[in-house]
């Protein structure tokens, strides 16, 4: 599916989804609004997709990608994808006014390109850089689109979200420089976007699997682990704080706080 099918794809879905009844009772009210989760019939329908998805084909792939390469060419992978997401990250660092941040992922970006082999290895993380990874949902919240970023939506594949941080999602998908390098390549495009989602599953099958296993409402813990986490990310930014931390790996909920 082309970028512009995927986003069409996106609108008309949610267009044509149905919306939770809003509670009367006052106590149901007030957990209600604040989940802010009006689209939830729609959302746990998106979500139910997703984990069949998941379960026969990403998480199988991924388990097989852990079983047969070795954890040393694993990072490598994981390193290069990485790498390459920083030149977006930098741009928004910049629309950020986070110009310490901005200098940490040039710092990386020139590191591992260089002394990394073009990415492949993460000399920066060694060095101590830090890897802030600033994304378009922050920038837009920077901009002035705050609070929770709109209604919680399940995005196909893609998971947990809100219409905030799916536009920005979408924008960093497009000014993604591997997509314009290989413009032309569009299957060895989307060999690598397939390579880097692999990836990116195998880092967080342990994480993912214990969250299903000690959640009752699965869909009800993702919604609230992954806002709890991007509203941290997002107050760093919005204090004009810095980040030194380095994502586990690159989702919205990787730096999960487990809390009772």
């Amino acid at each position: 599916m082309g970028k512009k099918a995927f986003i069409l794809f996106l609108v008309v879905c949610s267009l044509s989804c149905g919306c939770a009844t809003r509670p009367t009772d006052p106590e149901e009210l007030r957990v209600y609004e604040e989940n802010n989760d009006p689209l939830e019939p729609w959302n746990r329908g998106v979500h139910a997709f997703n984990q069949v998805a998941d379960k026969w084909v990403l998480k199988p792939v991924a388990k097989g990608y852990r079983y047969v390469v070795p954890s040393f060419f694993r990072d490598t992978v994981s390193s290069f994808f990485d790498n390459l997401t920083q030149p977006v990250h930098f741009a928004n660092a910049l629309l950020q006014a986070q110009f310490k941040d901005a200098g940490s992922i040039l710092g990386r970006f020139a590191t591992n390109t260089t002394f990394g082999f073009f990415g492949l290895f993460d000399v920066a993380t060694e060095a101590g850089i830090p890897n802030p990874a600033n994304d378009f949902g922050q920038t837009l919240a920077k901009w002035g689109w705050q609070g929770d970023g709109g209604p919680y939506i399940v995005l196909p594949f893609l998971g947990p979200s809100n219409v905030r941080d799916g536009i920005g999602t979408g924008v960093d998908m497009l000014a993604n420089p591997l997509g314009w390098a290989l413009w032309n390549e569009k299957e060895l495009h989307y060999g690598l976007i397939a390579l880097d989602a692999v990836s990116t599953r195998e880092r967080a099958l342990d994480l993912l699997d214990d969250l299903e296993k000690s959640s009752t409402d699965y869909y009800a813990t993702l919604r609230s682990m992954s806002r709890q986490n991007r509203k941290k990310k997002l107050n760093t930014v919005l204090s004009g704080q810095e980040t030194d931390e380095k994502p586990e790996y690159e989702a919205d909920f990787s730096d999960i706080e487990w809390e009772d």
